[in-house]
């Protein structure tokens, strides 16, 4: 006992140690500031180039929004599915084609997939038709060294962007503010003579003698030659691309009408799920080791759970010779009284047997009756048993005086004690004096 109490003080004192060096030791990592070079796109972040503003502002204004943090193929699965899905900024988590194809899939039942990027992922931009799409990125260097809270180094001299024609994206809005590093949407028709006007996307009701092309793309919002925001059918439902994420970024989104560009493109009907699982949140994340990222925590707890094993496995080592096991007792209890019996009945001991019978017998009334075993006498005893039980009180008492006859020394025969041991029994079954059996026998 003393050295287990050792074993655990020694093991409460060496995690204290452990515990001590490892904050003595631990130096805090500085909170690496945003960059549009690799800037941070995810609703958690309220740094420049997150956006916690966004998704605060939807949630604020009663819409329903959720920070999506599994794989696309739940989209399928998932009785409640969104119905907007939003990808917004560089991923810190790839798409794989598999991927890919899910969130499309989900898109051709009829969602609204918006991409916020200035190079969105390639495997995203698909369309329906003979379409093809593409987002090119201005060239310069200035990215990586502007400060993306500042919005006039953010700004320079980039003009206001305008709708190109009133849709649902473009309601209440007037002109919003883009960033100098805003990409240009270009999109083109496979197989279409250049020389002929292009078809029209827009709705053929208003201009019935102009054809139109149910599959091109719409473009909403654009400045000078460079589209911003375009929006193109996919199956039955439709993707939408805005080529700059610092429009709906937490220091772009209070410049002019951004904000309301920023509600227009996620304003349906359902859930609009933001996804956190590209941004490097979810499933394939450790929530433990996530949360204390960072901390002499996790340190700690590995440590902790090393010396723990340590122990199990010392514990389960022999460091001496084995202890022969010792050996179980053979012997039943049935056995010894049955050897018991027999050597009483050799020996032709029938007053040993009625001794052991009737003392027995004596006790347990005595106990029952409330008498002093050792002091009551036979007339007593008898007295007590006939008015607990009804029985003859002269009997009883020949019966118990009996017994104490040859418990002295009284010759008697094999055929008396039968008959004294079945009288016994039949006064202690009167009292109602049961007899405990032994289940291990």
């Amino acid at each position: 006992m003393k050295q287990k109490l050792f074993i655990f003080i020694f093991l409460v004192f060496l995690v204290a140690i452990l515990v001590g060096l490892n904050a003595a030791t631990y130096t805090q990592k500085e909170k690496t500031p945003d960059s549009e070079a690799l800037p941070r796109r995810s609703t958690f972040n309220s740094g420049a180039t997150g956006l916690q503003a966004f998704y605060t502002l939807l949630s604020e204004t009663g819409r329903k929004t959720v920070r999506w943090q599994e794989p696309p193929a739940a989209l399928l699965t998932e009785r409640s599915k969104p119905s907007v899905f939003v990808v917004a900024g560089q991923v810190r988590r790839e798409f794989t084609p598999a991927e890919a194809d899910d969130l499309l899939r989900w898109v051709s039942s009829g969602g609204r997939l918006v991409l916020i990027d200035r190079e969105p992922p390639a495997d995203l931009m698909r369309m329906s038709g003979a379409w093809t799409i593409d987002v090119e990125a201005k060239p310069g260097y200035e990215i990586m060294s502007v400060d993306p809270s500042d919005t006039k180094q953010m700004t320079g001299d980039t003009p206001a962007a305008k709708p190109v024609q009133p849709s649902h994206f473009t309601s209440g809005v007037n002109a919003v503010q883009p960033s100098q590093f805003a990409s240009a949407i270009t999109f083109e028709r496979h197989g279409y003579d250049k020389a002929a006007p292009p078809p029209r996307s827009m709705s053929s009701k208003s201009d019935p003698y102009v054809a139109v092309d149910e599959a091109a793309p719409a473009v909403h919002i654009a400045q000078a030659q460079d589209n911003l925001l375009v929006d193109m059918p996919y199956g039955s439902g439709r993707i939408v691309i805005l080529s700059d994420p610092f429009i709906v970024a937490n220091d772009g989104i209070a410049l002019v009408d951004n904000a309301q560009l920023a509600v227009n493109l996620v304003s349906v009907d359902g859930v609009v799920a933001f996804d956190e699982y590209h941004q490097g949140y979810g499933a394939d994340s450790n929530r433990f080791l996530q949360f204390f990222a960072g901390t002499p925590v996790v340190a700690i707890f590995l440590q902790a759970v090393l010396l723990i094993g340590l122990v199990f496995f010392s514990q389960s080592r022999r460091f001496a010779r084995a202890v022969p096991e010792p050996e179980p007792d053979r012997l039943s209890k049935l056995e010894y009284v049955a050897a018991m019996a027999e050597l009483q009945q050799r020996t032709r001991a029938f007053d040993l047997a009625i001794e052991n019978i009737y003392t027995d017998f004596r006790r347990r009334v005595s106990r029952l009756l409330g008498l002093d075993n050792l002091t009551v006498k036979v007339r007593e005893l008898s007295a007590a048993i006939a008015d607990r039980s009804g029985l003859d009180r002269q009997r009883t008492e020949d019966i118990l005086f009996k017994c104490e006859e040859i418990i002295r020394g009284e010759p008697t025969n094999k055929r008396e004690v039968v008959e004294l041991t079945t009288a016994l029994r039949e006064i202690e079954a009167k009292l109602g004096i049961r007899r405990a059996v032994d289940k291990k026998v």
